[in-house]
């Protein structure tokens, strides 16, 4: 039986038996087969009969100016912590684990009683003002914002009605900066 030429690999994919190559670049031996440990292209060379298997990927860098998304988890007095989990570059959102601050601005809101500009827990799109290891960033701005948040009391997803986050559950209201695409985000787009 003939082997298919597989061009694209994910992790445990049998690749080869030992008998045919040797075990290269992110590949294992296992049970007498050659698996993939790693996703990426297939690689048989003939000439050192090994196969392997090559990552493609780009290392992805946050730039100042770049809109990320994210989840804050944790906030005190003195600063908002921000889990990072994806970045647009060009047109598409791409994949990254990063942490950033949020930086907020007064808004003449924070004074109401039940506007807090974003909560824990929340999911955000904001823009990066200073690159670095712990980004600082802001949802001051247009198309930025919380876009899916909880209510603080029964922890019930809130919904957009007159402009303000309302909880169906127990009838409360709550104030935050949201996003204008509040409930049905369209990623990649501002």
């Amino acid at each position: 039986m003939k082997e298919k030429n597989i061009d694209f690999v994910i992790p445990g994919d049998h690749l080869s038996f030992p008998e045919e190559y040797l075990s290269g670049k992110n590949t294992s031996e296992s049970d007498y087969r050659i698996i993939s440990v790693s996703y990426g292209g297939l690689n048989r060379d003939e000439k050192s009969l090994t196969v392997s298997v090559e990552h493609k990927d780009k290392a992805i860098f946050i730039e100042n100016n770049d809109v990320v998304y994210g989840q804050v988890t944790k906030s005190d007095s003195r600063q908002i912590s921000i889990s990072i989990v994806g970045v647009v570059k060009g047109h598409e959102v791409l994949h990254i684990l990063a942490e950033g601050h949020l930086r907020m601005n007064h808004d003449r809101r924070s004074n109401e009683r039940n506007f807090k500009p974003v909560m824990i827990g929340d999911l955000l799109r904001a823009r990066v003002i200073r690159a670095g290891q712990f980004s600082e960033l802001t949802i001051n701005g247009d198309g930025l914002g919380i876009l899916k948040s909880r209510c603080s009391n029964c922890r019930d997803v809130l919904i957009l009605k007159d402009g303000s986050l309302f909880c169906v559950n127990c009838n409360k209201w709550e104030g935050r900066k949201n996003a204008p695409d509040y409930g049905a985000p369209i990623f990649g787009e501002r």
